[in-house]
């Protein structure tokens, strides 16, 4: 028998969703629509498209392991490229900080009902992660984060806008949170949804007296507000002390070259951007209405996706059978360890107007007596 590391025993593959096929044959619907991964329903930008068309004519070389695109990072974010490491997707530089940077005996700390993949990262490593409890309204809790810093903590992690609560921190908070770190603790800001909170609660963005910090990594990625998700294409803005390790431990030619030359021309094309984000503000207006007008408790969103809290494990799973049934696909978060909650992304203003009529109709439905209830009932 082949073995493996013994750590690996405890850890389990990343879960993607049902795809909008299986629930049609399922539940035996014409309509099926995807809200369950925080995808861009405009699609990408023009300019994404036809540069990764051209890109196709020279797959048969290897690519410059991401230098051009680099190159282009630094000068969006002001930066030279020795501030820049690319990669295949953000999670993949979440995997390569917790593989480089955790040494034997050290942790990282973050908060309960965060980004999963941080928690599979350092499992991955057969490092330990330690969590604090939320704040109230689904908010990380900085100040117990600081008190939690102990000789062994290495890398704090802190998701800002968080996935999958959507809420945020603000930038003076960060500030209070960074000014009690070590140096020698790495911060990792993951800002894969900063486009959207930049336009919905702009004291998200941090100020320069975070970003030039040295023991500060801020995570980005073309997956969301640029609509890149299938081309695998994040980055890492940090000190060239800490950038320098994420180079040196990357594959030579990832990412893709297909996906930089998309990823260049999307960073071009910040009228697709704005024109996200601004679909996404109307959606969640919507979507939090309906949820109100159901009477469901819901986080405050700074994303494009609204967290939905059911109250108990029952009444999350039902919920989400019941938007099914209306045939929108959704994110049960148990696997987040927010086994109460579901999460919904935002889609077109057509897909969210059909959606607020499901949730209004299943808000009902749960407030009902149970033997009142014709769906509910009728699962037993």
């Amino acid at each position: 028998m082949i073995t493996v590391n013994p750590h690996l025993h405890s850890t389990s593959a990343y879960a993607p969703g049902a795809s909008p096929e299986q629930i049609k044959a399922q539940y035996g619907l014409s309509d099926v629509e995807k809200l369950a991964s925080n995808e861009n329903p405009l699609g990408c930008s023009p300019r994404a498209t036809r540069a990764a068309i051209d890109a196709l004519s020279t797959v048969n070389r290897y690519n410059d392991g991401g230098a051009a695109l680099r190159a282009r990072l630094a000068e969006f974010h002001g930066v030279t490229s020795d501030h820049i490491a690319v990669h295949n997707g953000s999670d993949a530089i979440i995997h390569q900080i917790m593989r480089t940077f955790l040494l034997p005996g050290e942790t990282a700390l973050s908060s309960e009902g965060t980004f999963v993949s941080f928690r599979l990262a350092v499992a991955a490593a057969d490092r330990q992660c330690r969590l604090v409890p939320m704040a109230a309204g689904y908010r990380y809790d900085l100040g117990a984060i600081a008190d939690a810093i102990d000789e062994s903590t290495k890398v704090i992690y802190i998701a800002n806008p968080n996935n999958p609560t959507g809420t945020h921190v603000t930038a003076d908070e960060l500030i209070g949170l960074l000014d009690r770190i070590p140096m020698s603790v790495l911060v990792v800001l993951d800002e894969a949804y900063i486009e959207y909170a930049r336009q919905l609660h702009p004291q998200t963005c941090p100020t320069e007296d975070v970003v030039s910090r040295p023991n500060v990594v801020r995570l980005r990625t073309f997956s969301k507000a640029y609509g890149l998700a299938a081309l695998r294409i994040g980055y890492a803005v940090g000190h060239p002390d800490v950038i320098q390790w994420l180079n040196r431990t990357k594959l030579p030619f990832d990412p893709n070259g297909v996906g930089c030359s998309a990823a260049i021309a999307a960073l071009d094309d910040q009228e697709f951007v704005a024109q996200t984000v601004e679909l996404n503000a109307q959606c969640l207006a919507i979507m939090k209405q309906a949820a109100h007008q159901a009477e469901l408790v819901t986080a405050e969103p700074a994303a494009n996706f609204l967290m939905i809290d059911l109250g108990s494990p029952e009444s999350a799973s039902r919920f989400h059978r019941m938007l099914l049934q209306g045939g929108f696909i959704s994110r049960p978060l148990s696997n987040f360890g927010l086994p109460t909650c579901v999460r919904v992304s935002t889609g077109s203003v057509e897909q969210i107007m059909r959606l607020a009529d499901v949730v209004r109709s299943a808000g009902r439905e749960l407030h009902m007596p149970f033997e009142q209830s014709p769906i509910l009932a009728r699962e037993v």
